[in-house]
Formats: structure tokens, C-alpha cells, sequence
């Protein structure tokens, strides 16, 4: 295993290169974990792992988390399950729809898990059996209009990536070396948050369950507002300037909001903060990345076959104490601790026990 910096991104961003997942033992692990936290990103290139590997060492630094299961219980009261068709009685005609779509969207790993596939291939009726399905996917934050969204991510490369790249900007450095003056304008903004077909895919366009899929998954409540300025896990500070659902700036008129985004546009979109991950052929690549001071997007169309795997998780086990993304904003930091708390309470045994509440 050999450990080495990341071009093109800053102060922060690691690669880790041929680690044998079956030799690596559970300290090794969660010190890789850490590196993670502190480097907001980590590529494992050429890593020798399997799916109920990627699972089970993903779920060491911390347990899934997903808010869409806040969406099913407030309107419900129960859990509705894309793997078990069973539990979908109740659902309206949308969440249905969600439902049916996210059942072809999940792959067995053998051992009565599921995990989230990324894929552009097909099924015999020309459905698509994968989440992000196909073409370019435009810079974004998960879950970006949501205080309680998840706050890391991790991907793995499985088949066919060649001529595609997954691409990261991180905005720490940024932050820390504005002016003060307008880092203390920054500090204030709130923004408000649409959902806008085509920001993430021009595919929402002409395919109605792709864009569901998105507005779910992005924006499913239009108005919803998140401060712009965050505290990363790491205890750094950064912007959460998120691209694919940010609409307005709280209080300000459109020319007003337009005029800080065009400024935010050219600071943060700069190559020097940007690195393009480019897949090799017949390469497994494992990226691990920060979903709160740092977006990411696809370029390249890659191969219609093109297949890799996600999960989105919660931190606490690599934490030392409870992660606290909006404390220096009173207002939103009470509604994100009284709603994580409500989340929690519904959620798996796995995230209850192990996530650290403020």
C-alpha cells in the first residue's frame, strides 16, 4: 500500500494505492477512515474488493443514512421498502413510482443485502437498472437541500469505466483565504433551494423517471433553505454552494443573488481546486468523498455498460465527538438537531446505535 497527495485539489486529497482489502485489518481500516475525514477525499486505486466488501468496510466508518426514510414515516407512519414490495401498499402514485424505480436501481450481493448500482445498462423492456443512469452528471452535493443530509460518500468502480471520470472540488481553501470581509458577508447567506430539471442531467428532460428520481433525491421540497457556510467533519470550514438545487439567497432580490453566484461560480470552479478522476480498464477504484465543503460530477460519457456501486453513510465512528454541520448558525442548527433526532428514531438499529447526536 502506498499512500500519496492528490494533484489539483488544493491542501487536501489522498490516493491509496493496491490495498488488499482481505490483509487489511479493522485497525488499519479505521486509520484509513481518519485519513479520510481529514483529506475530504480518498481514491484506493486498484483496490482488490468485493461487494460485501465494499459493504461491510464502508459500514466500519459509519452506518447508511438516507433522509428519504424521514419522507416515507411523516407521511405513513411505517417503513416502505424498495427490496420488499410488500410494504409499498400505502404509497401514493409518486412515492410508487419511486418505489418501482429504486427496486431496479439495487443489486444482491449474495448475503441478503442490497446495494445502490450505478449503471446504464438496460433491462429487456429498455428500462434502466441503475441510479444516475446515463450521460454527463453536472457538479452537486447529496441529498443538497436537506440539513440533515449525509455527509460522506463512496463509490466503487466495478465494470467498464474507461472514458469516463469522476470529478471532485473541495472549497476550504477557499474560504479560508477570502477576504475577511467577504467571508463574514458569506457567513450570513442562507440559501433557498428548487428543483430544476436538467441541472444535474439533460436527460430529466425527456425521461419523467429519472427527473422524479432526482427531485426526490435533490429537492423534494421546494423553499427548503441550508446556510451557504458549513463546518466540515473534519472541524474545517467551507461553502456548501449547492449547485444542482440552489435557486436564491434569503432576503435578496434576483439581480442581488445572481451577481454572488457568478462571484462563487468563478472562485470556486477553478482548476486549481478542481481533480478529474480518470478510470482505467480493468480497474477497480474506490473513491471515498466529503458531501458537505466539497461537490462532484461525471464527465465523459464512458461505456453504455459502464457499472459501479454507492453508499452513503454517517461519520460518528471516526468522530470523536458528535458532528455539528451548522453551529454557527443558531436557527438551523436547532431544526437539524431536533430533526436528526426524529430520523434516528426510525431509522435501522445500525444507525441509532452507532451515530453520535448533539
Amino acid at each position: 500500500m502506498k499512500i500519496t497527495k492528490m494533484n489539483n485539489f488544493g491542501s487536501f486529497g489522498v490516493f491509496v494505492d493496491d490495498l488488499n482489502i482481505s490483509k487489511t485489518t479493522d485497525e488499519e481500516w479505521m486509520e484509513l477512515g481518519k485519513l479520510f475525514v481529514d483529506e475530504l477525499v480518498v481514491i484506493f486505486r486498484n483496490i482488490d474488493m468485493n461487494k460485501q466488501q465494499f459493504l461491510d468496510s464502508i459500514s466500519k466508518w459509519g452506518p447508511p443514512k438516507s433522509n428519504i426514510k424521514m419522507h416515507f414515516y411523516k407521511k405513513y407512519g411505517a417503513a416502505l421498502d424498495a427490496a420488499d414490495p410488500s410494504s409499498w401498499g400505502a404509497a401514493d402514485d409518486e412515492d410508487l413510482a419511486w418505489l418501482k424505480g429504486r427496486s431496479t436501481q439495487i443489486e444482491e450481493t449474495g448475503d441478503g443485502r442490497y446495494v445502490t448500482r450505478i449503471t446504464g445498462r438496460k433491462d429487456e423492456n429498455g428500462k434502466m437498472l441503475g441510479y444516475f443512469s446515463h450521460g454527463e452528471v453536472g457538479w452537486h452535493s447529496n441529498e443538497s437541500s436537506s440539513l440533515l443530509f449525509s455527509p460522506a460518500v463512496a463509490l466503487l468502480g466495478w465494470e467498464s469505466m474507461e472514458d469516463s471520470a469522476t470529478c471532485f472540488v473541495q472549497t476550504v481553501d477557499l474560504y479560508e483565504n477570502l477576504e475577511e470581509s467577504f467571508r463574514s458577508e458569506l457567513d450570513e447567506m442562507v440559501l433557498v433551494h428548487k428543483y430544476i430539471p436538467g441541472r444535474l442531467n439533460e436527460n430529466e428532460f425527456t425521461d419523467p423517471d429519472l427527473a422524479l428520481h432526482m427531485k426526490k433525491a435533490f429537492c423534494p421540497v421546494d423553499g427548503s433553505e441550508t446556510p451557504l457556510v458549513i463546518q466540515a467533519p473534519n472541524g474545517r470550514k467551507g461553502i456548501r454552494y449547492t449547485v444542482n438545487s440552489t435557486a436564491g439567497i434569503k432576503g435578496m432580490s434576483d439581480k442581488e443573488t445572481q451577481e454572488i453566484f457568478n462571484k462563487l461560480d468563478k472562485l470556486i470552479f477553478d482548476e486549481k481546486w478542481i481533480h478529474n478522476h480518470w478510470y482505467v480498464k480493468d480497474r477497480k477504484d474506490l473513491m471515498c468523498f466529503d458531501n458537505s465543503v466539497a461537490l462532484h460530477k461525471r464527465i465523459g460519457v464512458g461505456k453504455e455498460d459502464r457499472k459501479a456501486f454507492r453508499q452513503q453513510f454517517d461519520l460518528s465512528p471516526l468522530l470523536k465527538k458528535a458532528w455539528e454541520p451548522w453551529k454557527d448558525s443558531p436557527e438551523y442548527h436547532e431544526t437539524y438537531k431536533k430533526d436528526l433526532t426524529s430520523l434516528v428514531s426510525f431509522s435501522s438499529p445500525d444507525l441509532r446505535e452507532r451515530i453520535k447526536l448533539p
